[in-house]
């Protein structure tokens, strides 16, 4: 029998409480999850152990999580890490599209392990061409509330 890897989720939230609740959830649904309250924290985090999945809230304390999304699309290592904002910085989530999504604060726990779910599908069937996946944060950034 062999047993399956669960691929590591990285949650990038600077409250502590919505980053144990979220790690908790993802953990609940089968994942395996960890979590970190800046962006510096997550590009030292992925750089030395790079995840399947990093899950971002829009406003951190030393940036905008579009910056740390742009960060990690201009890593060749990382170029397959799904990413998915979490965030009340935008009004209505966006369904992943080459592998970046958002999703709206408050979110039930359901809502989130199935988005995670669908990006690891599309880290599985082999990811999308960078130049995609920045056309899609670029699309994301214009909903955005606050501005990066």
């Amino acid at each position: 029998m062999v047993e399956s890897v669960v691929p590591a989720v990285l949650v990038v939230e600077d409250d502590e409480a919505v980053r144990g609740f979220l790690t908790y959830a993802l953990e609940s649904g089968g994942h395996s999850a960890v979590g970190v309250g800046t962006g510096e924290e997550a590009m030292a985090m992925l750089r030395d152990t790079p995840a399947a999945v990093i899950l971002i809230d829009g406003i951190l304390p030393d940036m905008h999580g579009i910056r740390l999304a742009r960060a990690i699309l201009g890593e060749p290592e990382l170029e397959r890490v799904a990413i998915s904002f979490v965030t009340g910085a935008i009004r209505d989530g966006r369904p992943a599209r080459a592998g970046v999504g958002a999703l709206s604060k408050p979110l039930r726990a359901r809502d989130l392990v199935e988005a995670v779910d669908v990006m690891l599908r599309w880290r599985d069937a082999g990811g999308s061409p960078i130049a995609e996946r920045q056309i899609a944060l670029a699309e994301l950034e214009h909903i955005f509330l606050v501005g990066a």
